[in-house]
Formats: structure tokens, sequence, C-alpha cells
């Protein structure tokens, strides 16, 4: 009964959601988006290749953790998890914990529950802490211009602190069983109903991903530029400040709407509250539409990979060398 509700309440704030956008864009003049949005278009295959440079780092930080293991994964398998990992990213509340979760569940296939565990919690520290360096980077681009006491530096401030401190919990995770110990009986209690996670690998959990997390931050760079292209192409200037500003409101936002689907209607409430910042305080149209052309974006990469998930088959499971032995004295 509480799963049932818990849907419900996902698909009314996704409805919710869909209404903020509506009135947003109805504010704005429909016409007016629309037509900021057809110009737009043009620059549509640069943002998608983008998109594409972020699913790439990912996995060259998920195979730098790894390390040897990550031969004994099928190319096709590396393929699958990457699309439905970021199929969920897009399409589901907290999706990127979510894909996390569902490309560790695959990689356990191939190199146990235990390592999988530990290489999706190191990929996500490393892609927090990227998100909090890009955060540093966006508040200084802002408090340059408008003040450090602005509410966008403050809300970038305050994202800063909260990336670092879930980071610094799963690395503590990584570095120290009795803390991953004392984490998981904290979830039990605040999630009773939730599952019970696999143990993390005894030799990797204490490693630091300083790889993943320097590739993570390479990944976001090429966020901010592709948001420094989205606000050139909905009509503002393209420059590194801008680019970090633009992409520092959807840090914000992302984090403020982590649990609705897309961020629908977060991010867009966030570029329209903060339309000055980007030197469009009397044309609300272009703010907005930075989020539309980027959601326009990955919902059509989202897309294609529902379709190549639902048209391919997953590779076999190749056996282990102690199971091959045993079949041939067999």
């Amino acid at each position: 009964m509480k799963q049932r509700w818990r849907v419900v309440g996902r698909a009314l704030l996704a409805v919710a959601g869909l209404g903020v956008v509506a009135y947003l864009v109805h504010n704005a003049g429909p016409e007016r988006v629309a037509s900021v949005l057809w110009r737009a278009g043009q620059w549509l295959p640069l943002i998608l290749a983008l998109e594409v440079v972020q699913l790439g780092c990912d996995v060259v930080a998920l195979r730098s953790i790894l390390r040897e293991h990550a031969a004994r994964i099928p190319g096709a398998t590396w393929l699958r998890t990457t699309i439905i990992s970021y199929a969920m990213m897009i399409l589901v509340p907290a999706g990127r914990a979510a894909g996390e979760v569902t490309r560790a569940a695959m990689f356990s296939r191939h190199v146990g529950a235990p390592r999988a565990a530990t290489t999706s919690t190191a990929l996500q520290a490393g892609y927090l802490a990227a998100n909090g360096v890009l955060s540093i980077a966006a508040f200084v681009a802002v408090a340059s211009r408008v003040g450090p006491g602005s509410p966008l530096a403050l809300l970038l401030a305050g994202n800063v602190v909260f990336q670092a401190v879930v980071a610094g919990g799963l690395l503590a995770i990584l570095r120290d069983a009795r803390v991953g110990r004392w984490l998981g009986r904290m979830r039990r209690r605040l999630l009773p109903h939730a599952a019970e996670s696999p143990p993390l690998d005894p030799v990797d959990r204490r490693r630091i991903p300083w790889r993943a997390c320097l590739v993570s931050c390479f990944g976001r760079t090429a966020q901010v530029l592709q948001y420094g292209v989205v606000l050139h192409a909905v009509g503002g200037v393209f420059s590194l400040g801008n680019s970090f500003v633009a992409h520092g409101i959807h840090l914000v936002g992302a984090t403020l709407g982590d649990m609705v689907p897309n961020q629908i209607g977060v991010t867009d409430s966030a570029y329209r509250a903060f339309a000055g910042d980007l030197g469009f305080s009397d044309e609300p149209a272009r703010a907005l539409s930075i989020a539309l052309v980027v959601r326009i974006a990955q919902l059509s990469l989202a897309a294609a990979c529902v379709v190549v998930v639902a048209v391919t088959r997953p590779s076999p499971v190749a056996p282990s060398p102690a199971s091959a032995r045993a079949d041939a004295r067999s």
C-alpha cells in the first residue's frame, strides 16, 4: 500500500510540474517561447553530442573504479547499463541514484554484488564531488557579478555544502565498514521497507575514487559548455562566465527538484526566477527556453535509449573459471 502511495505521489508531482511549466509558458507568451525554441533547434545536434560526452565520462569513470575487473563485463552490458541508467536518470524521480542502483544490479552478474555495490557508491561519490566543484565555480561567477549575498549565490553556496555532505557520507561508507553499517541501520529505521543493500567489497572500499572524481569533473565541464551553447541558442551571450551562471541555475534546480521526474517545473521556475542573472530580465521566454531546450534534448536521447533497450537482449553471463573447470570434469 505504501509503495502504491509513493507511485501516486510521484505521479502527482510530475503532473504538478507540468502544470507549473504550462503556467510559466503562458506567462512568458507561448508564441514567443515557440519562436525561441524553433530558432534554437539548429543547435540541438551539438547539445545532444555534449550530452553523449557526459555519458561517456560516466563509463570511463566506472572503468577506472573497476580497473582490471572491467574486462569481465561484456561490451553489450556496458551499452545496456549506460542507456538504461541514463533513461532512468531522465524519466524517474531521484533518477541518478535509481539508475546507478540498476547499473550495479546488472554489473553484479559479472563482478559480484559486493564489488558492483562498491563501484556504484564510488561513482555517485565522484559525481557529487564534481557537482560540488562546479557549484563553487558557478558561485564565483555569480558572486563576481551581483555579489555573494544574492539569492542565486546563496543557493549555490548551500548546494556546495549539500553535495559535500552527501559525497563525504558515501566516501565514509567506502573507507570504514563501521560507518557503512551505522548508515545502513539509520537507513532501515527511516525506510523500513527499503531493500537490503549488498555488502561493499572489502578490498576496494578503502580506495578513494580520485580518478572517477576527475573524470566526473570533466563530464560536468562538458555540461557547462552545453549550457553555454544552449544560452547562445536562445539568444544569450556565450561566455565562460555566462556558461557557469546558466549551469549554476541548473545545479540549484536539479538539487531542489530531485524527487520530480526530470525536475519538471523546478528547473523551469529556477531559470524564470533568475532570468536577470542571465541578462534576460525583460525576456523571460529566453530564460525559460534554456530549461525547455535541455529537456527536449534529454527526453529525445532517453526515448532513443528506451528503443535500443527494447530491441536488444541482455548479454549472457560468462561462466567463471572455477565453474568452467567443474563443467569440464563432469
